[in-house]
């Protein structure tokens, strides 16, 4: 009979650890939303912006030089919400600099704004030649879209971002605002 209690108690113990280590835990993320634009610039910059939001939805916009051209939308997956929320929590964005730094015109960067609740953060990031953690962040943000499922939409999406509204530069820019310049002529 002893036996009998001892299986029919270790069966109930698997079965509750079957069932608890397969039930999805909700994270309690921070953030609400996330609209990521890049710019273009001097070189071969593409010009993309992405809104991200709590609900799972992905909105892309896709203009000069950008693989996917045009206004699309797609579904991101929980997994991908919460790591997008755990990797912007590692780089403590709350502490980004949200003044608008003068950005060289042959690199790119990103303009980003967080929203959490009422609040929202306006971020603006140098990603080429900046190996920081912000950079790498926003840079992963912004490739997201090639791994989504994206639809073409017919309308436009309403961003706060303007990075990707940007017209394309000039040919030649002012040598302080170059980081590679070009090679001095003999």
């Amino acid at each position: 009979m002893a036996l009998k209690n001892y299986l029919l108690i270790l069966m109930m113990y698997v079965a509750m650890i079957f069932f608890a280590c397969n039930k999805p835990v909700k994270r309690n993320n921070e953030i609400d939303k996330i609209e990521i634009a890049t710019g273009s610039c001097l070189r071969r910059c593409p010009v993309v912006g992405l809104i991200i939001d709590s609900t799972l939805n992905m909105q892309y916009y896709g203009g000069y030089r950008a693989k996917l051209q045009g206004y699309h939308y797609g579904k991101v997956t929980q997994g991908f919400w919460d790591t997008l929320n755990v990797k912007l929590r590692q780089i403590d964005f709350k502490k980004l600099d949200t003044s608008f730094i003068r950005l060289p015109l042959d690199a790119e960067s990103a303009e980003a704004i967080v929203y959490q609740g009422a609040n929202k953060r306006h971020v603006f990031v140098p990603i080429e030649g900046n190996t920081g953690p912000a950079a790498s962040v926003f840079t992963w943000i912004i490739n997201s879209y090639r791994s989504i499922k994206l639809q073409k939409l017919n309308s436009k999406v309403k961003f706060e971002t303007t990075f990707q509204f940007m017209m394309p530069p000039t040919p030649k820019a002012p040598a302080d605002q170059v980081i590679f310049p070009p090679p001095k002529k003999k």
